[in-house]
């Protein structure tokens, strides 16, 4: 059973909570945080990634997504990243939001990052000056946990006793649908997933059809 640490965490709250969750993921902890559809479990560090994915009963080399608070952060973050017209359009307009992007930055695999929309995940992320890696909050082939009384129960569940996690509680979340997924690579872009931002929306953002 993995150790949690609950932070009653709301995107007005006076207590400056995001500082203690600053200062744990800059020394590698493990985050469970809100998304605008379900709950998400990450880190900040390369060590957190391959801990998530032992965690949840996958692969380590699965790769998870970064979330970031805007396409300047992640312009800084990863210089290597090759932005076009496509993905100068889509980050203005429907980030933040639940649309993650597949970057081309010179490799097979690219990197997949979105502007996260929920309040709460928002604020940390305004505060923190990295990015932080996230995957959904679920065991391998589980449904993602949408309430908090799950995110518990997923937690609790994870067979990792010497990893302490830091879950930011902030209610039950609506669940699917999730983050649209879009690649970027190639030269036209393409749908992998849909999702909450649909195929018109982006169309409308690039200006033409995209594959998928």
């Amino acid at each position: 059973m993995a150790r949690f640490q609950e932070i009653a965490a709301t995107a007005d709250a006076p207590e400056p909570w995001e500082r203690q969750v600053c200062r744990a993921l800059a020394t590698g902890a493990i985050l469970a945080h809100p998304t605008t559809s379900v709950y998400g479990i990450g880190g900040a560090t390369a060590e957190a990634a391959v801990r998530v994915s032992r965690m949840k009963g996958r692969g380590e080399t699965t790769p998870i997504l970064i979330l970031v608070h805007d396409a300047q952060r992640l312009r800084e973050l990863h210089p290597e990243i090759r932005w076009n017209e496509a993905a100068e359009r889509l980050t203005g307009e429907l980030w933040p939001g639940p649309l993650t992007l597949v970057f081309d930055d010179g490799t097979e695999r690219g990197i997949a990052a979105r502007a996260e929309a929920h309040p709460v995940t928002r604020r940390l992320l305004r505060a923190f000056e990295g990015g932080i890696g996230s995957t959904s909050l679920n065991l391998s082939g589980a449904f993602p946990a949408t309430t908090v009384s799950r995110a518990r129960e997923v937690l609790e569940a994870m067979d990792e006793p010497d990893v302490e996690v830091l879950l930011l509680s902030a209610g039950d979340l609506p669940g699917p649908p999730t983050s649209t997924l879009l690649s970027l690579q190639g030269a036209r872009p393409r749908l992998l997933r849909t999702g909450a931002v649909t195929r018109s929306m982006i169309e409308a953002a690039v200006g033409r059809d995209v594959d998928g």
